[in-house]
């Protein structure tokens, strides 16, 4: 029956890096509760400068954040990738061995006299290297599934700062059309933050001659 162990034991490191990673997503909890808080606060005036700049450095604050998650996960997804490479290298070594070691043992049964004691080293020998590849395998399984697992986490929190990228670029747009209005607010969304209906129909007629 194959060994199973989880990737925690196969693999060094990965609890610090789960750890450090989790002291992420509990600041960007933060952040986000921040950013709702913000919203709040300028309920009914989410157009203007002073509530667009708020918005906007609330943004940053997750978006850098979330840039420092990303991090810690790639290094997280290096430290597996390196794990699998020794694993695999020990399964290599310990194939290499059980092979050399069978061999003897064939080629010795047909040596003549007495081969006890040289057997039973060889058999000693060869249960080592077994136990060996069946550990090597383990936990090479283990880093497999752990580099899998980073690697979708990495994926995830890809799309999760694009987003975010979009939506600080939008604000800032915003944030220029107030700063260039006379009453100090955008014209692209009214004061619940909604996108006005001139902003629309500017958007349609952008459509309309690009054609």
């Amino acid at each position: 029956m194959a060994r199973t162990i989880s990737t925690k034991l196969a693999v060094e490191g990965e609890a610090q890096y789960k750890q450090a990673i989790a002291a992420c997503n509990q600041q960007l909890s933060t952040l986000k509760s921040q950013l709702a808080l913000t919203e709040s606060e300028f309920r009914g005036q989410a157009n203007s400068m002073e509530a667009l700049r708020a918005k906007g450095q609330a943004l940053q604050g997750m978006y850098d954040q979330q840039v420092s998650k990303i991090e810690q996960i790639k290094k997280a997804l290096e430290n597996c990738e390196k794990a699998q490479q020794e694993y695999a290298r020990r399964v290599a070594e310990a194939e290499d061995n059980i092979y050399a070691y069978e061999t003897s043992l064939e080629r010795l049964k047909n040596t003549a006299g007495d081969t006890t004691e040289e057997q039973k080293k060889l058999e000693e020998g060869l249960s080592q290297w077994k136990r060996e590849l069946a550990e090597a395998t383990a936990g090479q399984e283990a880093a497999e599934r752990g580099a899998q697992n980073w690697q979708r986490q990495l994926n995830y929190a890809g799309v999760e700062l694009n987003e975010l990228s979009d939506r600080i670029q939008q604000n800032s747009q915003y944030l220029e059309e107030a700063e260039n209005s006379a009453d100090g607010c955008a014209d692209s969304i009214d004061e619940y933050g909604k996108a006005t209906k001139d902003a629309g129909d500017a958007s349609e007629e952008f459509g309309e001659e690009s054609v």
